[in-house]
């Protein structure tokens, strides 16, 4: 009996998968799970109530998404407000924005975590990365022109070798 319902469970995990692909007619769910067409409407229904209870998960990613992309923007903003201003008070209004843009944006990514242990392993690293490369930024500021545009010429040609990688890696992946 528990077996029965654990692969039940599974499946209906392997359904909100596929909807989450796109997938949402019982014909099709049906086909790819290998269940009967009453069967696919039933889990269809069992996933939906899932997601009303906990959020459409595709709404609420898209949401996050441009929350993120605002605040972004505002730091954007502010920063240029910042370095085009010659009052001190407003470099100071301005880098007070930043700061809660920031804050903002690190609660939107996960990063506000105040405890290093709470926070999982893949984020510990990510912010290590993200360190990292605010101090390479700066670095890259100070150099002369000349210099600092052959660096960016080295960098975008990196992120175009890691990105063509990244999707060859990623069409060598099968679908299940």
């Amino acid at each position: 009996m528990a077996n029965t319902n654990l692969k039940r469970e599974q499946t209906i995990i392997r359904c909100e998968d596929y909807m989450l692909r796109g997938y949402d007619r019982p014909s099709e769910l049906s086909q790819l799970l290998n269940v009967a067409y009453n069967t696919a409407k039933e889990y269809i229904e069992i996933v939906k109530a899932r997601w009303q209870i906990q959020g459409d998960p595709i709404k609420r990613e898209a949401a996050r998404a441009e929350l993120i992309k605002k605040a972004q923007e505002v730091i954007k903003e502010s920063w240029i407000l910042k370095s085009n201003t010659k009052n001190n008070m407003e470099k100071i209004s301005a880098m007070r924005v930043v700061l809660h843009a920031i804050e903002r944006l690190t609660k939107l990514q996960g990063l506000d975590t105040n405890n290093s242990e709470d926070m999982p392993l893949h984020m510990s690293l990510e912010i290590q990365r993200h360190n990292q490369i605010v101090l390479l930024a700066e670095q890259l500021n100070q150099l002369p022109a000349v210099e600092k545009d052959k660096a960016k010429e080295m960098i975008r040609a990196e992120i175009t070798k890691r990105r063509a990688k990244r999707k060859k890696d990623a069409a060598e992946i099968p679908e299940f």
